[in-house]
């Protein structure tokens, strides 16, 4: 049996791996798109629906309710209307 920290050793490899390449991937909608060109009025939506996006896929989802429910997440605060979607 393996320690803690051998599987956490792989666990953060993996993630790194499938980190850089999702954000090598993003980059590069990002600027087919010109994102950086757009207002800020859809830049902040962009932000709030990017973070949905993300929360959404199964298993970051799953881990993060476990994380919320063992009160492992600090609580957020956002200090202004940028950070969300006031629909």
């Amino acid at each position: 049996m393996r320690s803690p920290e051998e599987h956490f050793a792989d666990l953060e490899a993996i993630l790194e791996k499938h980190a850089t390449a999702l954000e090598s991937e993003v980059r590069r909608l990002q600027q087919a798109d010109e994102t950086h060109l757009w207002p800020n009025a859809w830049k902040q939506i962009y932000n709030w629906r990017f973070a949905n996006a993300f929360a959404r896929q199964k298993v970051l989802y799953n881990w993060a309710t476990d994380a919320a429910g063992w009160k492992l997440l600090p609580e957020r605060k956002y200090p202004n209307k940028g950070n969300r979607n006031e629909d």
